[in-house]
């Protein structure tokens, strides 16, 4: 791969958008105002009410904050394929150019900075952003003609506290200002003994707008943020699984409320980049600061036109971890245990895998898109150059320790350290990616009880990687030296441990048609289909080979019937969604020996056909129930993988951690200045391994609160997670992917997922 400088030609790019910027606010004064005045005027209020609409398609926000996973990222909602994450866009741009190895909460949060914030819905998301599912689209505060601020303090019942502040408002001349700073103290549901915070986060941003009495706006942000957060690392726990999906505690474990961290925090593991032995704490070692500066220029243009140009530039560094839990071993088996100190241990061992994500991500995102409502049209038009730079390597070590809160390593079977396997599942890649993609979306309303949505994207792919091909494994040599895997070194059979350049060319689409008609004023049709056609990013490439597909088909449709009134809006629709040549690596423990694991490549494909209805009913003044029902049948068409001592190959399985049955129910009401809502999902079944010989019984998922206006300036409120006092697990347990015969798993006890327990916000919220 030639590794160019990461910018080369962005920051040129970047520089000549804001010439254009310059140039075009010095042509729209040029112009004779007697000529365009009229029409600078309809095209800035149309300027307006798109930036409003682009929040606002067609849809609420449908409690996407409210995660019963985590407190910081947006939930995944579903639509019949698992889905890895939701694309968050912020002023017009995708947060991220790729959520890994740099992840969204790096760069965005719910904060104060954001003037408002809404779901997308799958056929913008599809065309505007090129991916599948829903996302959230979120604005920032620019300051307008006078001063404003808001200021938000919250803390819960673990002892987090949120500080989020913005100030904004005019400096003259027609500048305006926006400054923020959003801090958050989270220790987590429980007290890590290494570290005083799970997720340690700092958002810094500034930005400076000038506004043009034709409605035109130019602005300068530059954001930094400082993040330590732990949360992937520390949300395991051990149980004892039943099989009737119940999990039960497990030496006074108490799931959500005990750490399952290694006491002390510390890991030893080998750079797989330089060979070099290190030592670090998880929380040292889970870091990442971004420095990220953008340029965004709207104007109006004539006969009803509005552009918008923006332009991103972001540097981020540093770290993120994973503890993965691997099997889990008994003494009473023959297995031998000890403390650092030598004193013995009898019971249960936690085998885990530890993961260290160096990375180095820059990315420079440039998008152009001009809007009109042209008759019966409303027209988008877009045109993105999204590039990204990735040095990426993943360092990995195994450990024991006990089957307790806050355990103690182990040494086992006469070890004289509790680190082994140093990097057998390493990862490595380097290199860049390039979209440069085209769109058209139309909202065609060629009579009043019919109307089309529908759009395509063409997009240009580049990929040029480097990855290291050799297999992953430790060995020692005839001295009995032990040999690590990391680059420069070399394998088992002799050969140097070396990178190995892969360069891709190709093309992406997607496609998006959605009719709606109006049989009568209230109950009609509806349909809608987005297909996607994707290339692998490069995190395809960070084992040892080339992705078995280069590309993944990607369907997500429904056809129903809607019934619009003052009292409901309801939607009821087949659904039917599909995706092929995923290839991904997930690490399998040997069912026979726990202390064998290996990282393997995988292979699938996904099909699910269900029945959705959605309903929003206002039956009396400051009451609203929403209410949605899925019924789906999601199965793998095929999920095969190999290791040392099987092959592995399954047909029609029901989908991982996809319930068939989904209900959320979610009322909401408001008297005066109080208001009151809740929030109850339930999911159904879920299978925590491909074999379907694992899995978790139904589950309910409640989030509640309550407001109070006291008056202009201050409002108060309470949020509450799981208020039923759910707990346990969820998602999947890693040690269980091979397992095909789980009779005897009964009372076993394995190591896992679980969701947040009860826990309770208040804040307070000032506006001057």
């Amino acid at each position: 791969m030639k590794n160019h400088h990461p910018y080369t030609g962005r920051l040129a790019a970047l520089l000549f958008l804001a010439s254009l910027t310059a140039s075009a606010s010095a042509t729209l004064k040029a112009n004779t105002k007697n000529e365009i005045k009229k029409e600078i005027k309809n095209a800035q209020q149309k300027l307006t009410k798109q930036k409003k609409d682009s929040t606002e398609q067609g849809s609420s926000d449908r409690g996407i904050m409210l995660n019963a996973k985590s407190t910081t990222e947006p939930r995944q909602v579903e639509i019949g394929l698992p889905m890895t994450y939701t694309a968050v866009t912020f002023n017009g741009l995708p947060a991220v150019y790729y959520y890994w190895p740099n992840t969204t909460s790096n760069h965005w949060r719910s904060e104060q900075l954001l003037s408002r914030q809404g779901m997308l819905d799958m056929p913008h998301v599809a065309i505007t952003e090129g991916e599948i599912g829903y996302g959230v689209d979120s604005w920032a505060e620019l300051g307008g003609n006078t001063f404003k601020g808001k200021v938000k303090y919250g803390v819960n019942t673990f002892g987090s506290q949120n500080v989020d502040i913005n100030l904004s408002g005019p400096l003259g001349k027609g500048w305006t200002y926006t400054a923020s700073a959003y801090n958050n103290f989270d220790p987590g549901s429980f007290k890590i003994k290494f570290a005083q915070y799970v997720d340690r986060s700092q958002f810094y941003t500034g930005g400076l707008t000038k506004h043009w009495d034709n409605g035109a706006m130019l602005t300068f942000m530059y954001k930094h943020t400082d993040v330590h957060n732990l949360s992937s690392a520390a949300n395991y726990a051990p149980f004892q699984w039943n099989s009737d999906g119940s999990v039960t505690k497990v030496n006074g474990f108490k799931i959500g409320r005990d750490s399952y961290l290694p006491v002390d925090g510390q890991l030893e593991y080998i750079d797989v980049r330089t060979g070099e032995r290190k030592t670090t704490s998880l929380y040292d070692g889970t870091h990442a600061v971004t420095n990220e500066g953008s340029v965004y220029f709207d104007t109006p243009l004539r006969n009803g036109w509005g552009l918008s140009l923006r332009g991103k530039v972001s540097h981020s560094e540093g770290m993120s971890s994973d503890m993965v839990a691997t099997g889990v071993l008994n003494t009473d088996d023959g297995v031998k245990a000890t403390y650092a100190d030598g004193r013995t241990y009898k019971g249960l061992v936690q085998g885990r895998t530890a993961q260290l994500n160096a990375f180095q991500v820059n990315d420079a995102l440039f998008t152009a898109q001009m809007k009109a409502k042209k008759g019966s049209h409303d027209w988008t038009l877009g045109l993105d150059e999204l590039y990204t730079n990735i040095h990426y390597s993943r360092s990995t070590t195994a450990l024991y320790h006990e089957v307790a809160a806050n355990p103690q390593k182990l040494l086992i079977n006469g070890a004289s350290s509790p680190y082994s396997n140093f990097n057998n599942g390493s990862e490595y890649d380097y290199g860049n990616e390039n979209k440069l993609a085209a769109y058209v979306f139309d909202k065609w309303e060629p009579t009043y009880n019919f109307r089309l949505n529908y759009g395509a994207r063409l997009e240009w792919f580049h990929a040029n990687v480097d990855n290291i091909a050799n297999s992953r494994g430790s060995w020692a040599d005839a001295n009995g030296t032990q040999h690590y895997f990391y680059l420069g070194g070399t394998d088992a059979s002799g050969k140097k441990i070396e990178t190995t350049s892969h360069d891709a060319n190709s093309l992406n689409y997607a496609l998006t048609l959605a009719p709606k008609w109006n049989i009568t004023n209230a109950f009609g049709l509806t349909a809608e289909g987005n297909f996607l056609k994707q290339h692998r990013h490069l995190e395809a490439y960070s084992g040892t080979s080339e992705p078995l597909y280069s590309a993944r088909n990607m369907f997500v449709g429904q056809a129903g019937i809607f019934y619009n009134a003052s009292w409901v809006n309801l939607v009821s629709a087949f659904t039917y969604a599909s995706q092929n040549n995923n290839y991904n690596r997930l690490y399998v423990t040997n069912p026979s020996d726990a202390t064998m694991t290996e990282m393997v490549a995988n292979t699938y494909s996904i099909k699910t056909i269900g029945w959705t209805t959605d309903a929003v009913f206002r039956p009396f003044n400051g009451f609203q129930f929403h209410t949605r029902v899925t019924i789906q049948s999601p199965k793998y068409g095929g999920y095969s993988f190999n290791t040392s001592w099987k092959d592995y190959s399954f047909k029609d399985m029901v989908v991982t951690k996809t319930s068939k049955f989904l209900l959320e129910l979610d009322p909401r009401y408001s008297v005066g200045p109080f208001s009151v809502w809740a929030n109850f999902r339930y999911y159904s079944k879920q299978y925590v391994n491909v074999g379907n010989s694992v899995f978790f019984k139904g589950r309910w998922e409640t989030f509640g609160g309550m407001s109070y206006n006291v008056n202009k300036y201050l409002t108060l409120n309470a949020n509450v997670t799981n208020f039923l006092g759910q707990s346990g697990a969820q998602g999947t347990i890693p040690s269980s992917d091979t397992v095909e015969d789980a009779s005897n798993l009964d009372g076993t006890v394995l190591a896992g997922n679980y969701i947040l327990p009860f826990q309770v916000m208040f804040s307070a919220q000032i506006k001057f």
